[in-house]
């Protein structure tokens, strides 16, 4: 259970001893899974990427689940101790936002990336930091590059210079995340298209493949879209 708590606190980024507490307060709870996750949020779950009846069933999953809950929670701003708290729905708390300072030139970029290509300005942003926390000379074990993570075939369809370059990797992003939303039908899809290709939601029956990185990244990328959005379409 505690590897498992472990696992959804890096992931949507939410302190452990938060997700403790409503694990704890769950036992006194009517609610679903063992965080005791209310029904009215049910169908918000299943508009992006979660399975109800997985949930129910797996206690990693209804930990995650329940921890995607916390780290979407309305922010909101009661005095100076409270600026850029997150609101928990399960028992009143409120905890630090962990999504950090976003380089105002990747904010920049991203909104004229977006007017070019209609992908959400904090879409992206929320990509880029999943996918690299900013860091534009990321590359990864399997061979990622960039801010926003692309395999040099991929880049090679949609970039244009070079994937360490930060303007270039947020507009390859935005044409990328473009494509696969008009392919896939939805964000949730076009982010799991991003994370395991686009074939491989396709082969899953327009359906987030039944990966556990895919299954968990699509609500990360959404937990920190709505941070970076302020829960604006």
């Amino acid at each position: 259970m505690l590897a498992c708590v472990i696992e959804a606190a890096t992931a949507y980024h939410v302190p452990v001893p938060a997700i403790k507490r409503v694990l704890t307060a769950a036992g006194r709870a009517k609610g679903v899974g063992p965080m005791g996750i209310p029904k009215q949020w049910l169908p918000v779950l299943v508009a992006n990427g979660f399975s109800v009846s997985t949930l129910r069933k797996n206690a990693c999953w209804g930990i995650a689940a329940g921890t995607w809950i916390l780290a979407v929670e309305t922010m909101y701003q009661k005095g100076t101790t409270r600026q850029n708290a997150h609101y928990d729905a399960f028992n009143g708390d409120v905890y630090p936002s962990h999504l950090g300072a976003i380089p105002q030139q990747d904010v920049r970029w991203a909104h004229q990336a977006a007017s070019q290509t209609h992908v959400p300005a904090a879409m992206l942003l929320a990509v880029a930091a999943q996918e690299s926390g900013f860091n534009s000379g990321a590359v990864s074990p399997k061979g990622a590059q960039g801010l926003m993570q692309f395999m040099p075939g991929t880049w090679a369809r949609y970039g244009h210079g070079s994937p360490f370059n930060p303007k270039a990797a947020l507009f390859a992003g935005a044409a990328y995340l473009r494509h696969l939303a008009l392919k896939l039908g939805s964000w949730p899809l076009a982010l799991a298209g991003y994370n395991a290709g686009g074939q491989a939601v396709v082969n899953a029956g327009y359906r987030i493949p039944p990966y556990r990185e895919t299954q968990n990244y699509v609500p990360a990328v959404l937990a920190r879209y709505q941070q970076i959005s302020g829960g604006q379409p």
